[in-house]
């Protein structure tokens, strides 16, 4: 189905280009700026899965990131093995566990969120104001680009 007023392609091929560019350069700046240990990918995502849905399964987080939940028990392991998570009996269903974030990884969140605070108030206070609310108005589109799925 066509759009009238979709962008043309060259403009989505930047737009895509630079958001893919955005994301390698940040991907890491908040652990690295607040001195937290480097995560595989698997296990930041399987982390932040926990922070918006904790109590999941491994199965529910395995659909919620598509991905084969033998790979989502794995990365489980790890992070059970890191202190990072914790399994709980599912009250329901004795065969099965309920997985929550430990206070480590908790405090952990919030020194990442406190160190993108900062970084973002740093870079936008070296912008003009134009700059910055031109910026800050594009909040709710960024988190559009970020709610893209592998369905």
């Amino acid at each position: 189905m066509s759009n009238a007023n979709a962008a043309p392609m060259v403009d989505v091929s930047h737009l895509a280009q630079t958001a893919r560019s955005l994301v390698w350069a940040l991907r890491r700046f908040g652990e690295r700026e607040a001195g937290l240990s480097r995560l595989p990918q698997s296990e930041i995502e399987v982390l932040r899965a926990l922070e918006e849905s904790p109590g999941s399964t491994v199965s529910e987080i395995a659909r919620f990131l598509g991905l084969q939940s033998s790979n989502v028990s794995t990365t489980v392991r790890s992070l059970v093995g890191r202190g990072l998570l914790e399994k709980r009996a599912d009250p329901d269903d004795g065969r099965s566990h309920r997985l929550y974030q430990t206070a480590v990884a908790r405090s952990n969140n919030r020194a990442i969120d406190d160190m993108w605070v900062r970084g973002v108030r740093r870079l936008m206070e070296e912008m003009s104001p134009e700059e910055a609310a031109k910026l800050a108005e594009a909040a709710p589109l960024l988190a559009r680009l970020g709610s893209l799925s592998t369905d």
